[in-house]
């Protein structure tokens, strides 16, 4: 699958500046640093005898962002008017210790799998991990919110597998992706290493003298069997269409988003701007707020992600009490209406909770889809975010 280094990075680095707001002096500029990205990306698509549409999920998502971006129609910031900015904070050998950990629990699966002491005590070192992070972003005046994006993420990955549930199923994955290598033919000596971690890329392959570690997207917490031995053969086999259409589709589903939504809220900032580059989290809200709940609700964080979605748009924490909305929402051609109506189902989750039925989680009860069709232009919004998600997926025009 190609992949282009840097493009999620570029499309940060715009979102932030669309939210700043762009001195008019610096428009030209900003101009042709997004026709730029937007070229090396077509001319590496054309030099592979690809096209935009086969690039990995987010990196399509942050191409298409770039490429509809309407740069006659861009947020400006008036002299002395103040920049909203998000300084950035590192903190050392986090990534590391995200690294450690990661080979750390693939080398002891079968012990973590049978021993639930032995789960405990994982459980126990993320958090000592976390709480260590979160002390030294004390420390600095600062919040896990502002680290670089690689320690936010290795961060946000400490945080998801301390919870039991998370952790549980991140070890069965694992499991899945050990039995797709026991399928493939190895050379002899050959020591196979799977990491599953929070990361731009979707997969990633690095080789030492005596082992392969294989970096795999946490949002493949949920694949099933399939899934992993088309990841593991592309890995270390060969890639072949069918794979590569297999993994594809399920970067576009909502068990893959999911994941990606509740990574990336343990480190939503509640100062991060609600107001986006066309639509304002804080007024959906309020819309929403008073016209379905009686203006009775209380207002949780609300945040705009950075992670771009094909298909799932928003995602409720309930322990966080926050509500994040995909940025492929903030856009000029989705209605205000369709933002709220989003906005509308995460706070369904919010009253309605989370049932347990036969032994599985239940987000969407009967009640939660008869609540839901209440929205006023329920159908309307619907049809959108289909072909939003049809357009994402690049199926659209």
């Amino acid at each position: 699958m190609l992949r282009i280094k840097g493009l999620i990075r570029v499309f940060n680095r715009v979102r932030s500046q669309l939210q700043a707001g762009l001195p008019p002096g610096e428009v030209e500029l900003f101009k042709q640093q997004v026709r730029t990205a937007i070229r090396d990306v077509e001319e590496i698509c054309r030099q592979h005898r690809a096209t935009p549409d086969q690039l990995p999920g987010p990196s399509r998502l942050a191409y298409l962002f770039l490429k509809e971006l309407d740069l006659n129609n861009l947020p400006l910031r008036q002299p002395g008017e103040p920049v909203v900015a998000r300084p950035s904070f590192k903190i050392k050998n986090v990534v590391k210790i995200g690294e450690q950990l990661a080979d750390r629990i693939w080398q002891n699966l079968g012990a973590l799998l049978a021993s639930p002491a032995a789960r405990a005590q994982l459980i126990q070192d993320l958090e000592n991990h976390v709480t260590g992070i979160e002390r030294i972003c004390q420390q600095h005046g600062q919040t896990p919110a502002v680290l670089e994006t690689p320690s936010r993420q290795v961060y946000c990955w400490l945080k998801f597998l301390g919870v039991a549930d998370n952790l549980s199923s991140h070890l069965e994955a694992l499991a899945s992706a050990q039995k797709a290598i026991s399928e493939q033919p190895l050379r002899s000596g050959q020591s196979i290493h799977v990491h599953l971690s929070c990361q731009n890329a979707i997969w990633r392959r690095n080789e030492y003298r005596n082992a392969v570690v294989l970096k795999v997207n946490q949002g493949f917490l949920n694949a099933d069997q399939p899934i992993w031995r088309a990841i593991i053969h592309t890995a270390l086999a060969q890639r072949d269409p069918a794979h590569d259409q297999l993994i594809q589709e399920f970067t576009l589903t909502d068990d893959f988003s999911e994941t990606l939504f509740e990574l990336e809220s343990f480190a939503a900032a509640p100062t991060l701007p609600a107001r986006g580059h066309v639509h304002n989290l804080d007024e959906s809200f309020a819309r929403v707020n008073a016209a379905y709940f009686h203006g009775q609700f209380s207002k949780p964080t609300l945040v705009w992600n950075r992670t771009l979605t094909a298909r799932k748009f928003g995602h409720y924490q309930l322990s966080r009490d926050t509500v994040m909305i995909s940025v492929s929402l903030d856009d000029a051609r989705v209605p205000a209406y369709v933002v709220d109506f989003v906005m509308y189902h995460e706070l369904l989750h919010k009253k309605h909770g989370v049932m347990i039925v036969n032994g599985r989680r239940l987000s969407h009860s009967p009640a939660f889809r008869e609540d839901e069709r209440r929205f006023a232009q329920y159908f309307q919004a619907e049809s959108q975010l289909k072909e939003l998600a049809l357009r994402q997926r690049g199926w659209g025009n």
